[in-house]
């Protein structure tokens, strides 16, 4: 996570002072988990302009509701569930960063030109998930988080965080498959 550097320690100390009124703490919150959230965002939006509101209103009810964080889960966790539900029924996507992948392909142009259309194919094939098995692959295969601290962040069981990604992963294998079978199951 990009930000401000705050370790989980200065959390309690600035939520506290936030609650007390002292603007600055809740700039450093702000600047230490604006980037988190807007990736959230995108994701659950599909698109940037959006993003930058939710992402906004996203603050604006932390400010407000920061009373109702009681600390007993995970901060991250209680910001996913607000930006998730400011978020609503936003038309859904996957934000696949292709600069974060790593660059395989430098001598073979033609090949990276396939991977991004790979990674283009998996985005909009994710977008079609159910909300669930969309934020779980979110987490884990685009954030790269376990499934353990997914669950956390969601509320969820790690079971059910491993069963909804497998479900998602399963889907977007024979989406990908049945309307590009140029592209090999590794399974078989």
């Amino acid at each position: 996570m990009t930000g401000v550097p705050l370790s989980i320690a200065d959390l309690p100390e600035l939520v506290a002072r936030t609650r007390e009124g002292d603007n600055r703490a809740f700039a450093t919150l702000v600047a230490k988990y604006q980037p988190l959230v807007f990736r959230w965002a995108i994701a659950l939006s599909g698109d940037e302009d959006e993003a930058q509101d939710i992402c906004q209103d996203v603050f604006v009810r932390v400010h407000r509701k920061l009373g109702s964080f009681r600390g007993d889960g995970p901060f991250e966790g209680w910001l996913y569930r607000i930006t998730r539900r400011v978020a609503g029924r936003a038309r859904p996507n996957i934000a696949l960063e292709t600069t974060s992948t790593q660059e395989v392909y430098v001598t073979d142009p033609g090949a990276r030109v396939d991977r991004e259309r790979a990674i283009e194919l998996i985005r909009l094939t994710a977008a079609t998930l159910p909300l669930r098995q969309r934020e779980v692959f979110m987490l884990c295969d685009i954030e790269g988080r376990a499934p353990a601290e997914a669950a956390v962040i969601l509320g969820m069981k790690d079971v059910s965080v491993r069963a909804s990604l497998f479900k998602a992963r399963a889907s977007i294998r024979r989406s990908v498959l049945a309307t590009h079978p140029f592209y090999t199951d590794p399974a078989q």
